[in-house]
């Protein structure tokens, strides 16, 4: 396996223009990034001679010349992403464009006698199923792992909240056993990258992501830059009140919107399972539409309170359970009813809320697009 250099400032981001919004002419690409012509052009000599760029006559038109387009070429760079679970690894391999060429799972060791998954196991699965997808394509340029709970200097789990981990340096062992450079990212910030080049990031430099499912999850990102471990882990946010005779959520708080979206919440609630409690609703029971209503409106207030926090007209909801969330036209009343201005208010406030239900494969994706970034050399 060759480690490819990092590329340089400049041709990361030229690069990265041409990967988020396509092919472009080398006026374009000097215009856009504030490039003098000779530098867009030393700087497209070399990403075509690296092999990471293509140039070509764009089609004749009736006025003028024909001019040059440069385009990313997707297999210049190919990562492999993987998604930790409690029990399960979720692996992909990406091209540059993060397009999914392979995909590939495998169970995690049992945890061991103090509840936490073995680290020497996991990072064993993690290099054999490198190898496996390594095996679909040309060469293979470095590996992404996303997990849920707080990662520290994009190597160090300091909290694995579903493996029983605490300060493990996950991507140390990894990449001595791979020989690839490793990043080892939270799974919604993982997220929050891929949306930054491929998602709500084409259209809004500042978004939120808001993610549904085990657990609540939250990805920022400001003015074109990811924040990568966030004060919190979302503390705050999950935990902000939504009404306060509403239930308890499991720390004791009166309606916050954990007490209303936390899966455990939830089905404590129900006396059933998240799936259960939607095929219920779906077969005309009340009780059930009701109890998924006053989530729909928790996560109704949590977005309008995230996107006035952040000052965004976008947030990405996502996540195994946001489908079942959207489908409660509470989700979007309480919205609506959150941006209604005053009387005598001059600003009127529009919200870009973006739906993206994911798969584990979506989240291993995700964390292929970190491992993208990273071995381009984006910060």
């Amino acid at each position: 396996m060759v480690i490819q250099r990092v590329l340089s400032a400049g041709e990361l981001a030229v690069t990265r223009h041409l990967l988020v919004h396509g092919p472009a002419t080398r006026q374009d690409l000097g215009d856009r990034l504030n490039l003098s012509y000779a530098s867009t052009s030393r700087l497209a000599r070399a990403l075509v001679d690296g092999g990471m760029a293509s140039e070509a006559l764009e089609p004749e038109t009736a006025v003028g010349r024909p001019r040059q387009v440069l385009a990313a070429v997707p297999s210049a760079r190919h990562v492999a992403g993987f998604k930790l679970t409690a029990d399960t690894v979720h692996g992909v391999v990406c091209d540059m464009f993060g397009d999914v060429r392979a995909t590939a799972r495998a169970a995690l060791p049992a945890p061991d006698a103090t509840g936490a998954v073995p680290v020497a196991g996991a990072v064993k699965v993690l290099a054999q199923l490198t190898a496996r997808l390594a095996r679909r394509v040309p060469t293979l340029d470095g590996i992404g792992v996303a997990v849920g709970g707080v990662v520290a200097g994009r190597a160090v789990v300091r909290e694995g909240t579903f493996l029983g981990w605490r300060e493990v340096d996950l991507a140390a062992p990894l990449a001595k056993r791979t020989g690839l450079p490793v990043i080892v990212t939270n799974d919604v910030t993982a997220l929050a990258r891929e949306q930054l080049w491929f998602g709500a990031g084409r259209a809004h430099a500042t978004f939120g992501v808001i993610t549904v499912g085990a657990g609540l999850g939250f990805g920022v990102v400001r003015e074109g830059v990811v924040v990568d471990q966030l004060i919190d882990n979302g503390h705050l946010l999950a935990h902000a009140p939504v009404d306060t005779r509403g239930p308890r959520c499991t720390l004791g708080h009166a309606g916050c919107a954990a007490a209303y979206l936390n899966r455990e919440d939830l089905s404590r609630r129900a006396a059933t399972d998240f799936a259960e409690l939607d095929r219920a609703r779906s077969a005309g029971d009340q009780a059930a539409a009701e109890l998924l209503d006053d989530a729909a409106r928790a996560l109704g207030h949590l977005v309008a309170t995230f996107a006035g926090a952040l000052q965004t007209t976008c947030i990405v909801l996502a996540g195994e359970d946001v489908a079942v969330l959207t489908a409660s036209p509470a989700l979007n009343e309480t919205i609506a009813d959150r941006l209604r201005p005053g009387a005598f208010e001059v600003q009127r406030c529009a919200l870009d809320v973006v739906t993206t239900p994911l798969t584990f494969t979506d989240w291993a994706r995700g964390a292929a697009v970190a491992g993208v970034q990273n071995v381009l050399g984006e910060a």
